[in-house]
């Protein structure tokens, strides 16, 4: 069992409509900024086993280097919940919106 987690700072749109685009590849409602970059560099730096767990994998990013700009998706299995509060306190330092699939809500 995991529970997804989209994180991106400019997007236009309902929050739940950009997460299903995500979960599909479709990034064309979000915009780059630097403030993402810095959230996915930070969050590998202190939980370098995110990495598993992360999209735009660095895979993805040969096709579309920009999106690593748009967005942050986790896939957290339960072993992993534990890195929630940090990552959510790391989220809201870089003003990042999300949406939680597991809860149907944005935050």
């Amino acid at each position: 069992m995991s529970s997804d987690f989209a994180f991106w700072r400019v997007g236009e749109g309902n929050p739940g409509d950009i997460y299903d685009g995500l979960a599909d590849g479709v990034t064309d409602a979000l915009e780059p900024h630097s403030d993402v970059s810095w959230f996915r560099s930070e969050l590998l730096s202190r939980w370098p086993d995110l990495v598993d767990v992360l999209e735009p994998t660095e895979y993805d990013l040969l096709d579309a280097p920009e999106d690593a700009a748009k967005y942050v998706l986790l896939t957290l299995p339960v072993s992993m919940l534990g890195h929630l509060d940090g990552i959510f306190e790391l989220a809201r330092q870089y003003k990042l919106r999300g949406y939680s699939g597991v809860a149907g809500e944005a935050f």
